[in-house]
């Protein structure tokens, strides 16, 4: 059977990582690709990562799914309170939409500077995906009865931990130290493709 969709675990703002998996996905035909969530925060550039993203869901090519990190952002702007949104990580993502120091008031000055379309995408991601025997989320969850399950969130090492009723793809992307791994799994083969920080096919 030719697999059809391609579920990708955290991102995290590498936006190398991203290109690079899109690149090994790139020859696989009419793949639809469903992102996991948590496409902010960690690495350096995802305001990049977002803008990429919301650019292949425009063209029809991708589902984006949001993460906790995602909630949090949306939270921050909403309570008017970036407390737990900076002890998550949050500066990077700021830094990445200024890219120059903050002014005094940086919940403002992070306002005025998020594209009113990245904030439209945000607002929009679902928090589910399901069809065919799969359900996908951020989140890992007890899917008796709904098929396989697909999500992120809880790093399990530099290998997806796939098992014959789940799989668990944060394999660390945008991570410090080594970088981390992005990881791609294949539905329905559950074969997998993952690049290193820089971008790099593993194998």
């Amino acid at each position: 059977m030719t697999d059809h969709l391609a579920f990708i675990g955290d991102v995290h703002g590498n936006i190398c990582a991203l290109r690079g998996i899109l690149d090994a996905l790139a020859s696989y035909e009419d793949l639809h690709l469903v992102f996991l969530g948590d496409y902010l925060n960690k690495g350096a550039n995802p305001a990049e990562v977002l803008e990429l993203l919301l650019t292949r869901q425009r063209a029809g090519d991708a589902t984006l799914l949001a993460g906790n990190h995602e909630s949090a952002l949306l939270a921050a702007l909403d309570s008017a309170d970036l407390t737990s949104f900076l002890k998550m990580g949050g500066a990077t993502t700021i830094r990445s939409y200024l890219r120059r120091p903050v002014d005094p008031d940086v919940l403002q000055d992070f306002r005025d500077h998020l594209p009113a379309s990245h904030l439209a995408g945000l607002r929009s991601m679902p928090l589910v995906w399901e069809s065919e025997g799969v359900l996908a989320q951020h989140f890992p969850a007890n899917s008796a009865g709904r098929g396989f399950s697909i999500s992120a969130h809880v790093p399990v090492g530099l290998l997806p931990r796939i098992t014959a009723t789940s799989a668990q793809l944060d394999t660390g992307s945008g991570s410090s130290g080594d970088g981390g791994r992005l990881t791609a799994l294949l539905w329905p083969s559950c074969n997998y493709l993952q690049v290193d920080a820089a971008g790099r096919r593993m194998f």
